[in-house]
């Protein structure tokens, strides 16, 4: 979102091994040997956990575990829309245009200049659905997603989307608040800044009454530099923006802002200069310019055509799939040929030698785009090839793109991941005062309380238009650690009691558990844990047939301890040895359609979200 008429516009825990293993241990394939070493780190769990979470796309591509942060500041952040449901009076009827175009009167309703009833001049139109549905920002469930995925991702801040002189105080508020509480539960959640434009002054002046004059939000506010950051205009500016100086409104900001902020420039694809203060939010060159006192550069997974700027152009360079290495158009878009020559040049950049501080991606969660009554068509967003959101779609590029941005903001933050020494206990897990699992040094943090029954509005208003009421155990910390002959792993839900099993629930508390071995999966894993329990403290180990269905493979054993279970599975049915054990482990409760994995987003809970699983034993 830029304008809203273009003629507006005119982890992590300390993991010191126990000493108990000093041979060279396999490689988790069993085949090759590796080095371990003695774990040093002096990491929290959620840093622990933000270093081993890993996953693997729809495409195939791989996000590993890491060691550590790479030397100097490294920020990345993302273009945040507050927008979706906020403009009641633009925004009457839910109009999807990916699906208006499947069909001739559907198409023709979005190409034309007239009203009609599939899409109407000057209103919002969804470019295509979100995986959340037609959301409206003020929907606590959607926020609470957003802030777990973007954690996982290890997004640095959220640059929130003012540039049209509307601040959003209710939905603000709402994510400054979520943000809070997580960062509260010790994650190391995104910091939070504004991005003005349009009326900076009073635009700037008004975020400052309602959100920096007092002290509550001062843990999570971007601040690398020491005072909050905010983009806005001042008289520097010198034309970087697309407004100008004589203006109806106040052009520049107010003095007494600098007290307060760390002030940068407002920089606009089409602005005269490239202002060396400024924090780009998107551009039309490539390869993208270095903003020199930040150390900032744009990465957009879309773009404008600077000749033709609406995206309704469909011009090959606006698509997610042109690749500006080969200057090619790739017509699987859902790839992200685009994205990837953007992340391209921060890697090329650096390998000469010089530095990327500030990496600011375009966009998380933009979703719409009004249809102009001139004529101009669709101008940042237009059907889900010309879209330029990460978050997931029902469509076409599904959970790719958040895939694909975790992959690069760990290739450019963090280190090489390093084979450490295994840690040994037996476990009794009978033991109802749970004493062994405090020694336990690989423990895994998931959010308390993103396990959320949703009543929602949609994004034209209507109650109840998105209710689930999946959420029953809210899982929060996976404990693993295994001996000679066993894999035990400990799982904690938020409350004082795991809901009982009623004797036929296929989806109560389960583990998703992967190897390096060859054969059929199920995404990452091979096995799952405990669809069949039975009251004897035996259960179901199962292994893939290809995709999610299962054939019986063993059995594990379980026991409940309050708001903790606890699980014994042998290696030796899951085909690995003390020695060589590195798994991928996922903790599910009461998913809906665990056969699809949209459902890892949407239902029940899990830990970690979506395709993520917790790498164990690396």
């Amino acid at each position: 979102m830029k304008k809203l008429l273009i003629i507006l516009l005119a982890g992590v825990m300390c993991f010191t091994m126990a000493a108990c293993d000093n041979k060279k241990p396999s490689d988790g394939d069993g085949t090759a040997t590796v080095e371990r070493s003695l774990d040093r780190r002096k990491l929290t769990p959620e840093q622990y956990t933000a270093l081993n979470t890993v996953g693997t796309d729809a495409l195939g591509r791989y996000i590993a575990e890491a060691d550590g942060y790479r030397s100097g500041n490294k920020y990345v952040g993302i273009w945040y829309s507050l927008w979706l449901g906020q403009h009641t009076m633009q925004q009457t009827a839910i109009y999807d245009i990916e699906k208006l175009l499947q069909t001739e009167e559907g198409r023709a309703a979005v190409e034309s200049l007239d009203d009609s009833e599939l899409s109407k001049t000057g209103e919002f139109h969804f470019c295509s659905e979100p995986l959340f549905g037609y959301y409206n920002m003020r929907d606590e469930w959607v926020v609470t997603r957003h802030i777990e995925l973007l954690t996982a991702a290890g997004m640095d801040y959220l640059c929130f989307d003012t540039t049209n002189a509307v601040t959003y105080k209710e939905v603000a508020t709402l994510v400054l608040d979520t943000l809070l509480k997580y960062h509260e539960q010790g994650f190391n959640v995104p910091k939070a800044m504004f991005y003005t434009n349009s009326d900076a002054g009073n635009t700037a002046k008004k975020i400052y009454n309602d959100f920096y004059i007092t002290d509550k939000y001062d843990d999570i506010w971007f601040a690398p530099n020491g005072s909050p950051m905010i983009v806005t205009i001042t008289e520097d500016n010198r034309n970087a923006s697309d407004q100008r100086p004589g203006q109806s409104y106040k052009y520049s900001v107010f003095e007494d802002i600098y007290e307060r902020f760390d002030v940068r420039e407002s920089q606009w694809p089409q602005g005269e200069i490239k202002h060396e203060n400024a924090l780009p939010w998107m551009t039309w060159n490539y390869p993208q310019e270095i903003h020199p006192e930040l150390k900032a550069m744009s990465v957009s997974v879309a773009q404008h055509d600077p000749q033709r700027c609406s995206f309704s152009f469909q011009h090959p360079h606006s698509s997610r799939g042109y690749d500006h290495t080969t200057k090619r158009l790739n017509k699987n878009f859902a790839e992200g040929q685009n994205f990837e020559s953007q992340w391209k040049t921060v890697f090329d950049y650096e390998a000469r030698g010089k530095t990327v501080e500030n990496v600011l991606l375009c966009g998380w969660n933009e979703w719409m785009a009004i249809k102009q009554p001139n004529g101009a068509g669709f101008v940042d967003v237009y059907n889900e090839e010309y879209g330029r959101d990460v978050e997931m779609s029902k469509g076409a590029c599904g959970d790719n793109f958040f895939y694909q941005m975790t992959r690069n903001i760990r290739k450019y933050k963090l280190t090489e991941p390093k084979h450490y020494t295994y840690q040994k206990l037996n476990i009794n897990i009978a033991d109802s005062a749970l004493s062994q699992w405090k020694g336990v040094k690989a423990h895994y943090r998931d959010f308390a309380g993103d396990a959320l029954a949703r009543d929602g509005k949609n994004a034209i208003g209507e109650a109840h238009a998105y209710v689930d009421n999946s959420n029953r155990n809210d899982i929060t910390d996976v404990k693993v650690v295994h001996n000679a002959q066993n894999l035990y792993v400990y799982v904690k839900v938020a409350g004082e009691e795991i809901t009982e099993y009623n004797g036929s629930d296929k989806n109560w508390m389960t583990l998703l558990l992967g190897t390096d071995g060859e054969g059929e999966k199920f995404g990452d894993w091979q096995f799952i844990i405990n669809r069949s329990p039975s009251a004897s403290g035996k259960t179901s180990i199962e292994k893939s047939k290809g995709g999610y269905s299962w054939e019986s493979a063993g059995e594990a054993e379980y026991k409940v301890h309050g708001n903790v279970i606890v699980y014994s599975i042998p290696l030796s049915v899951l085909g690995v040895t003390a020695d060589s054990c590195h798994l991928k482990i996922k903790a599910c409760d009461n998913l809906q359609h665990p056969e699809d994995f949209n459902d890892y987003y949407v239902s029940g809970d899990c830990a970690p979200i979506g395709r993520l699983s917790y790498s164990y034993g690396y």
